[in-house]
């Protein structure tokens, strides 16, 4: 896959986050799709990932990312990226709190034969939860 390629797969999954499609996100990631960095609980596998997905906009009904920098190279794509919502549900076992967050974060994509193979990501989970107020 080309540069372009490879940014336009994030933007495609983008689009299936912000609108909360875990079928379209499911359809992004190949058949043997492992998540070195699964949401809390969930399989690193694509339905774990939909499942986690799932579970942050239930939590968060204006969950969204925002793409700010996204860099390829080779079959490996990096995307640097901003995170929000507000809390108007349960989340790891804390009542709503109606407060929001806005954090950033990174993943490194493994791309193989235009799907996602492999995902790394880190998240600032310690900010997001100081501005949930949990």
């Amino acid at each position: 896959m080309t540069d372009t390629q490879l940014t336009d797969l994030v933007a495609r999954f983008e689009t299936a986050v912000n609108g909360h499609d875990a079928a379209l996100a499911t359809d992004l990631f190949s058949p043997g799709f492992v998540d070195h960095a699964p949401w809390p609980g969930h399989s690193p596998d694509a339905a774990g990932f939909t499942a986690g997905l799932a579970e942050m906009t239930e939590a968060f009904p204006d969950f969204r990312v925002e793409v700010l920098q996204t860099v390829a190279q080779g079959n490996m794509v990096t995307w640097r990226f901003a995170v929000s919502g507000s809390q108007l549900g349960s989340f790891m076992g804390a009542p709503a709190t109606g407060k929001t967050f806005n954090i950033e974060a990174v993943d490194i994509l493994r791309i193989e034969d235009g799907r996602i193979a492999e995902h790394w990501g880190v998240m600032d989970s310690a900010t997001m939860m100081e501005q949930l107020g949990l």
